[in-house]
């Protein structure tokens, strides 16, 4: 596990390694530089969800390797993040409900979403898997298919249709079509991207401003869950073959949604056991004509299908007009 570490954060290191061109690892027992490299892994994860260079986050990894110990730390930017995966691990080799400790701490969003979201995609590799009150065991992976079906035909009920749990194998149908854009979902900066070149696709196919807009918000906040609960993902608008629907297709590799909490998720304004959670669904849910979902420990697939009126589709057999924008 270390070594897959190391492996990991030094190809990219690799690329920068004039910016610290003295770095020496010191003489350390195993347990030691196992501890070392965790903790040094989780700060530069933490520094990347919460918005510090990547070059700075870099520094993070190579400053764990060098200090004991930041509990004592002069309590700047970097130190504390550092002393936060102190704290993230001295938690976990306790047996704490890590989540419920991370929930309890007086933190700003930005960083108790930052640490929820480092616990819940890296608990296996850095945890080794360790339960809590609010673990993943009901997942599509865990869960039988009596079970599993009794979720699905409970939320697609209590939604009157609008929200539907499938399958892996359910997907494909839903990706044939005419693509319309596409990209993928690293950082933050992603958003405002992913947006535009949703936006630009409506323009060219006369959707009305009004309705766009509406589209838009919920484009916004099903790629922002990427940022917020996995670490990549990729999004792509496809129209579908007869005309009649938009598909928005955004896929991650996230740790999944507990199916036991999608209930409550769906349908109640503002629920959450994560404070990032929001109003996410629920928005989706106003806007778009319906919204799949696919969820596992691999990762998950969100599908939100938007009607073509007559009305809102200006002509899109314009194929020399389309052919002027490309977004791939």
């Amino acid at each position: 596990m270390v070594a897959g570490i190391f492996r990991s954060f030094f190809r990219r290191a690799d690329k920068e390694a004039a910016c610290f061109p003295l770095f020496r690892i010191p003489d350390l027992s195993l347990s030691e530089l196992l501890y070392r490299t965790k903790r040094g892994f989780l700060a530069r994860k933490l520094a990347q969800y919460i918005g510090i260079s990547s070059r700075d986050a870099d520094r993070l990894f190579y400053d764990s390797l060098r200090t004991k110990t930041f509990k004592d730390g002069s309590g700047d930017e970097a130190e504390y993040v550092l002393y936060l995966s102190e704290l993230l691990l001295e938690w976990g080799n306790s047996g704490n409900d890590i989540v419920l400790k991370i929930n309890a701490l007086n933190e700003n969003t930005t960083i108790v979403n930052a640490m929820l979201k480092a616990y819940d995609i890296h608990k296996d590799e850095l945890f080794g898997g360790l339960a809590h009150s609010n673990s993943r065991k009901t997942l599509e992976t865990d869960i039988d298919d009596e079970k599993w079906e009794i979720y699905r035909d409970v939320i697609y009920a209590a939604t009157q249709g609008k929200f539907l749990l499938i399958k892996e194998a359910d997907i494909e149908p839903f990706r044939e079509g005419q693509i319309l854009c596409k990209a993928e979902i690293h950082t933050r900066s992603d958003i405002p991207k992913c947006r535009d070149l949703v936006k630009k696709a409506f323009e060219v196919m006369g959707i009305s401003k009004s309705v766009a807009m509406s589209w838009l918000l919920a484009v916004s906040e099903a790629v922002t869950n990427v940022i917020k609960h996995a670490e990549t993902g990729e999004v792509a608008l496809i129209k579908d073959e007869l005309g009649g629907e938009l598909r928005l297709i955004v896929k991650d590799k996230g740790p999944g949604f507990a199916l036991k909490e999608l209930p409550k998720a769906v349908l109640l304004s503002g629920y959450s056991t994560k404070k990032s959670l929001g109003q996410g669904f629920t928005l989706m849910m106003k806007i778009a004509k319906k919204i799949l979902l696919c969820t596992s420990l691999q990762g998950s697939t969100l599908i939100l299908i938007f009607q073509l009126d007559e009305g809102e589709k200006e002509a899109f057999n314009a194929d020399e007009s389309w052919k002027k924008h490309k977004y791939d």
